[in-house]
């Protein structure tokens, strides 16, 4: 009696922690999916003569997604170690053939539209010559009511995100 009433317990026990839910695999949970996409030189194109595109599928963003929800995209600083959000301008400084220094920018951009998303990479001048190297995209889906229920989560900062919606690498 002694031991059916201990694996009785046992049973029960196992049965409780059975049921307890939390991050449904590498992509969040339902209502948060995630992916990590490798852009590669070559997939660049030039676009309408302003800037080079990549057009990336993602078949968790669907209209309800673009119209009440989120489409967060990252890009890897090439060391892995940062995430950062799209859009975003950064300034650099290079030698003309006279040797005069001149400051340019590159811009990113990102469109969302059903089933995915494009990135448009402009240079400041417009000039085709720069085909972007390989890079590494993040990117996150958020379902329009767990978005909106969040507004302690800093968006800008992925490993926020990454904390706020468990999300896997």
């Amino acid at each position: 009696m002694k031991n059916l009433r201990l694996i009785c317990l046992a049973l029960f026990a196992v049965f409780c922690m059975a049921s307890c839910r939390g991050p449904q695999g590498p992509e969040g949970n339902a209502n948060v999916k995630s992916s990590t996409v490798t852009v590669k030189s070559s997939d660049w194109y030039w676009d309408n003569n302003t800037s080079w595109r990549v057009d990336i599928s993602f078949d968790a963003i669907d209209a309800n997604i673009t119209d009440y929800g989120a489409v967060l995209v990252y890009m890897d600083d090439d060391t892995g170690a940062t995430w950062r959000q799209l859009p975003l301008t950064f300034y650099y400084e290079a030698q003309d053939d006279q040797g005069v220094y001149r400051l340019y920018s590159s811009s990113l951009e990102v469109s969302s539209y059903d089933n995915g998303v494009s990135i448009f990479w402009t240079e400041n001048d417009f000039f085709d010559g720069f085909r972007p190297t390989e890079h590494r995209f993040k990117i996150v889906v958020i379902a329009a009511s767990y978005y909106n229920s969040r507004s302690d989560v800093d968006y800008s900062d992925y490993q926020a995100v990454k904390a706020a919606y468990q999300l896997a690498d």
